[in-house]
C-alpha cells in the first residue's frame, strides 16, 4: 500500500518460546493450530525447515505514542499480529504497525482504519525528526505514568492463545521459558541496511534497523522473527547447560538434560535463512559482533562433550558392578 508523505517508524515485538506439546507438529497439524482466522487460510512451507504462518490479525488501538520528550503524540489505527510455527516445535507471535502522519488531523470512523490493517495515523502535529523520536521513544525505557502504543501486549495475548489450545498436550520435552524482541525501523534515504542490537536482561532484546528506502521495510519483521528465533535457540542452550551443571552437582544425570536439546532444537539453527534477501546481509554483522554462530558452535561441542562424559561415566559405573 502507498501512504503519502512516506511511513515515519515501523514498530513491532516478536515472543518465542517452545510449543507445550511432546511431539514436533506435523505440518498439517501445525496449519490446524493456526487457522485463528475462520475462512482464512495458513501459508506454509517445508524447507529448509517446516514453516507455518497464520492470517494476519488486526487490533484496533488509539492511544499515545512514546517520544523521548513525552510530547502527547496520539496515534489511531491497527497493529496487524500473527503467529508462526517452525520447525513444529517453536512458536513466535509477532506483532507490528507502520506509524504514518494522519491526514487533517481528525478522528476517522473505525472502518476507515480497519482498511488499513497494520497502520498508525498520527493525528497530531508531526515535524521533520518525529519518526526518529517515535524509534527512540519506542525503544527507551518505558513511562509507567504513561501507557503508550504496545504491540508486545498484542504478541503476548496471541502468543497465550495458542500456547493454551486444546489439542496441544502441555508436555514440552525442555522447560524453558519465552523472550521477548521489540524492534523498530526507520528509513535514511540512500542508507544501506544497519541495525544495532541489545541484551536488556534474561528475556528482553532491542532492535533497531534504519533501511534505506520504504519498500525494505517490508522485509523487516521477518529478518526481526528470524533474529528473535535465533537468539532465543542460543539462550535456551545455554539455559540448558548451566541446568546440566547443576544435575551434576546433586548428582543427577546431566544427559537427561542435555540430550533433549540435542534431539529436539538444534537442527533448527539455520541464521539468516528466513531473512529476506534483501536484508540477509545484516546477518554478515550480527556473526561478528556478538558471534551468534560462533557462540552457538562453541556452545553445541561443550553440549556434545558433556553427553559423551556423561554417558561414558554411565557405562564405567555400569561395567563396575559386573
Amino acid at each position: 500500500m502507498q501512504l503519502s508523505g512516506g511511513p515515519l517508524a515501523l514498530l513491532g515485538e516478536v515472543r518465542t518460546g517452545l510449543l507445550p506439546e511432546s511431539a514436533a507438529l506435523s505440518r498439517g497439524s501445525a496449519a490446524e493450530l493456526l487457522t485463528l482466522v475462520r475462512g482464512r487460510g495458513v501459508q506454509s512451507r517445508e524447507r529448509p525447515v517446516s514453516w507455518a504462518q497464520s492470517p494476519v490479525i488486526p487490533e484496533g488501538v488509539d492511544c499515545r505514542l512514546a517520544t523521548p520528550s513525552r510530547a502527547r503524540v496520539r496515534g489511531v489505527g491497527t497493529v496487524a499480529t500473527h503467529a508462526v510455527v517452525l520447525g513444529g516445535r517453536i512458536l513466535q507471535s509477532s506483532a507490528q504497525t507502520t506509524v504514518v502522519a494522519g491526514e487533517g488531523g481528525h478522528r476517522r470512523s473505525w472502518g476507515h482504519y480497519l482498511g488499513r490493517v497494520g497502520i498508525v495515523e498520527v493525528l497530531t502535529r508531526t515535524p521533520a525528526n518525529l519518526g526518529s523520536h517515535l524509534v527512540e521513544g519506542f525503544l527507551g525505557p518505558p513511562d509507567p505514568a504513561v501507557a503508550t502504543l504496545d504491540p508486545g501486549a498484542v504478541a503476548a495475548r496471541l502468543h497465550m492463545r495458542v500456547r493454551t489450545d486444546p489439542m496441544l498436550n502441555q508436555r514440552p520435552p525442555i522447560q524453558t521459558g519465552a523472550s521477548m524482541l521489540r524492534w523498530a525501523a526507520r528509513v535514511r534515504p540512500g542508507e544501506p541496511p544497519s541495525m544495532s542490537f541489545v541484551l536488556v536482561d534474561d528475556e528482553t532484546r532491542l532492535a533497531s534497523v534504519v533501511v534505506g528506502d520504504a519498500t525494505e521495510l517490508l522485509a523487516v519483521q521477518r529478518f526481526c522473527e528470524d533474529l528473535a528465533m535465533h537468539d532465543w535457540l542460543l539462550t535456551v542452550l545455554t539455559d540448558v547447560i548451566d541446568e546440566a551443571e547443576m544435575a551434576e552437582l546433586s548428582h543427577s544425570s546431566p544427559a537427561q538434560v542435555l540430550t533433549p536439546m540435542l534431539e529436539h532444537l538444534v537442527h533448527l539453527w539455520l541464521p539468516g535463512a528466513f531473512t529476506p534477501s534483501v536484508l540477509r546481509g545484516l546477518w554478515t554483522g550480527l556473526e561478528a559482533d556478538p558471534g551468534f554462530s560462533v557462540q552457538w558452535n562453541a556452545r553445541i561441542g561443550q553440549l556434545r562433550d558433556r553427553i559423551a562424559v556423561a554417558t561414558l561415566g554411565a557405562l564405567t559405573r555400569s561395567q563396575s558392578h559386573w
